[in-house]
Formats: C-alpha cells, structure tokens, sequence
C-alpha cells in the first residue's frame, strides 16, 4: 500500500535578484498587448507576450486547471503553459505575469488557478506575479517585484489612447474599404496593413519615451486611413450598418475569446463598435463617488484633493486624442463615462460595479443615443457578475428603448459555433 506524502503546494516566489528574468504575459487584444512589452521596459523588466490564444490555449488550459472557472481563466492558463511547453525559454529563468484588478470577480482566483495550473504541468518553480495599479492586489507573494506607475503612467496613458483611437479607426475602415455584406475579409486589406504599421510605430515610440509623439502619430494614422479607398478605387463614404459589441473585458476585446464574433460581423457587412478600453479605468471616478454617498469608503483629504486633478488630468488628455481622432472621416464620439453612469442609473444602482457592472446598461443606453439599436453582449459562461447583471436588466433597458435589438450570448469551449452564427443572423436580419 502506497503511504501518504505531505503535499507542498505552489511556493515560488519572484525576488529582486530575479528582476532580469524572462516574463511571459497572456495575449490580450490587439490594439494593446503588443505595447505592454516596451512599457514593461521602460519600467526595467522584460515581459514577452505569449501567441494569441488559440484552441491549443483552451485545451491545455481545461487540462490543467478546471471547468468551473470563467473562460478567459482557462485561456490564460492554457496561453501560459503551452508557451513554456514550446521549448523557447530556460525555465529556470522564468516567470509569468497576469494583471490584477481584485474585487469579487473570479478574476481574484486566477492567480491561484495560475499557481496550481504550473505545478501540475510540472512548472512549480516559476514564479507567478500580479501586476496591478492600485492596491488590490491578492494572493501576490513576490516582493521583489515593483511597478514604478509614475514612470510609465504618462507613456502608458498615451500608448492605451491610441490604442483605443486606432482600433476604433480599423473597425469602421476594414469594413468599408472592399467588403460587401455577405462576402468574406480579404485576408489583408489595406486597413489591416496600416493598423499593424502604426502599432509597429507606436511600440518605438513608448521605447523611446516620448509621449507626444503620439499625437503626431496618431494625426499620421487619421491622414492615411482618410486615404483607404474601396476596391473600385473610389472614396468609400456608403454608410455600413452598424452593431455595438459590449461585455466582459476579455471576451469583448480578445479575438478568440469572443469566438471570432466581430470578424464575422465584418464578413456580413456590418461595422462593430466596441467602447473604448480607457472607460474600464475612468470608471472608478464614478465608483468612487458613489461608495462615499453610500458609506462604503470614507473622502480623506488626500482624495479631496487628488482625485479631482486626476480626473481633470484625465479629462485633458482625453480631449487631446479626440481632437485629432475626430478629424478621421468616420469619427465615432464616445461619451464621457460620467454620461453614460447617468444613462445607467435609470436602469440599475451604480453600487453594482464587480465586473462591468453598471457599465453593461450604460453602454448599452449610450448606443440607444447615437441611433445604434443592435447591440451583442458577451460574458464567459456563468460568469456572475456580468452574465446576471446583463440578463438581469434586459427587461428595463427594452422598457427605456423600445427599439433596442439584443443578444446575450454565452461563451465558453463547448459552445457550438454554428448556433453561434444563427442567433447572430437574427439579430442582423
């Protein structure tokens, strides 16, 4: 009979001697991860971003964690261990890196998800670390990691801006430029070339460290997608119908994670308009306000006195990039999130902020504004704190706009993808 041993769980830590090691980071979107590394330079260490995810990333990520976490946590796991399974890396010289944003989404658990995944592919000794711009930040052991934030915040602040303004550029160009609904992408459009140029650019930008050069870059990038011509050679300004794609963070930017849902909305001739990324950080101004009249968090002086020059800081910066932004032909204005909280709370209290919370209403009612009545929002399968706020609050956001078409779909690995793209085609019929 076999005895039992003492199991030794996950005990790998990252310390100051281990600054020069290799970090690998899953994949995120396209219109920000490629700039993570250079920033994560600037800051003195050397992250490299892992392939994007693919279904190898969700099968080895059911392997060796489990069914019962959201989606995105299975596809992280498995971006993680399929890279250091490639062979590339000295494993003894490695570490990854996840970001963390705390609160009581399962989010919070993909860091022990993480450190039990590796130890049962035979990774244990790699450490694993948070990365994280504020101070929650859990079950993170690894002291001698340390993000200088004021180092990079005013380079990264500008890489994200026009990140979220090119992005913004492609999806209205890509499906403009030679595609008529009912007929597939072509495999490389001029949109997609220039959208791979100015991130290409961008990355030298943020290793130089010079921040106003985006705006430079940004105007170029205006110039030359005005320039994008159909494929009769003829200026293309045929309005395209348009779809707003909204929902958890992952799911709603990563291209695999969302099962490809926006290039297949493209194929059928539809523009898909995605809120831009800043609103995720901008909307602790409104969450903040509302946890003090609430008594959940008490205004200190330091607050009193910070918050409102970051928020005025933010407000400038933001304004600089739409000035140029809004000089693109077809120029999308997103409203302020202080706009779209006041558009939420007919809907449903802003207490409820764990995962896109009240965001998912807001975003929702901003489309209804701008005149753009079909709207598809996406969560991981069982994820709780989208997936009931948004069924949850369908009845009363139809209740506010009558002309409102949506579709909440479910995503995970065992979805069929075919009854995917039909309740898809009922939506854009």
């Amino acid at each position: 009979m076999q005895k039992n041993t003492e199991y030794i769980g996950y005990n790998s830590f990252f310390t100051k001697k281990d600054r020069n090691k290799t970090i690998l980071i899953p994949w995120f979107t396209d219109f920000l991860s490629p700039f993570i590394p250079a920033v994560a330079k600037l800051a003195g260490y050397n992250f490299v971003n892992c392939p994007r995810t693919s279904k190898t990333s969700a099968d080895i990520g059911l392997q060796y964690g489990n069914n019962e976490v959201c989606y995105p946590a299975t596809l992280i796991l498995g971006d993680l261990i399929a890279e250091i399974q490639s062979g590339k890396y000295d494993i003894d010289n490695l570490a990854v890196a996840i970001t963390q944003t705390g609160g009581q989404c399962r989010a919070t658990n993909y860091l022990g998800m993480i450190k039990s995944g590796l130890k049962n592919a035979g990774f244990g000794q790699i450490p694993t670390i948070a990365v994280s711009l504020g101070g929650n930040v859990y079950q993170n052991e690894q002291e001698g990691f340390e993000l200088p934030v004021l180092k990079i915040f005013n380079i990264g602040m500008n890489a994200l801006l026009f990140g979220d303004a090119l992005n913004q550029m492609f999806a209205s160009a890509v499906v403009r430029e030679n595609v008529g609904a009912g007929r597939a992408l072509p495999l490389q459009t001029h949109a997609a070339f220039l959208f791979d140029f100015y991130m290409k650019k961008g990355e030298e930008i943020i290793l130089q460290n010079k921040p106003k050069e985006f705006y430079k870059l940004l105007k170029n990038a205006v110039d030359d997608f005005n320039k994008i011509v159909d494929c009769s050679g003829a200026i293309n300004r045929a309005p395209t119908e348009k779809i707003g794609l909204i929902g958890e963070i992952f799911v709603k930017y990563n291209s695999y994670g969302q099962a490809h849902i926006t290039e297949w909305l493209q194929g059928k001739g539809m523009e898909v308009l995605t809120p831009p990324i800043i609103d995720f950080f901008v909307q602790s101004f409104v969450n903040q306000k509302i946890n003090q009249q609430n008594g959940i968090k008490r205004a200190t002086f330091s607050t009193k006195i910070l918050t409102p020059l970051l928020l005025k800081f933010a407000e400038k910066r933001v304004g600089k990039f739409d000035k140029i932004a809004e000089k693109y032909r077809f120029y999308e204005r997103n409203e302020s999130i202080f706009t779209k909280a006041k558009y939420a709370a007919e809907i449903i209290d802003l207490s409820n902020q764990f995962g896109e919370g009240w965001m998912i209403a807001g975003e929702v009612a901003s489309f209804a504004h701008r005149g753009i009545n079909r709207v598809v929002c996406v969560q991981p399968f069982g994820c709780i704190a989208n997936h009931i706020v948004a069924k949850g609050i369908e009845r009363r956001l139809k209740e506010h706009y009558p002309a409102m078409n949506l579709l909440f779909l479910d995503i995970d690995g065992g979805m069929a993808e075919v009854n995917l793209h039909n309740r898809l085609e009922f939506l854009i019929r």
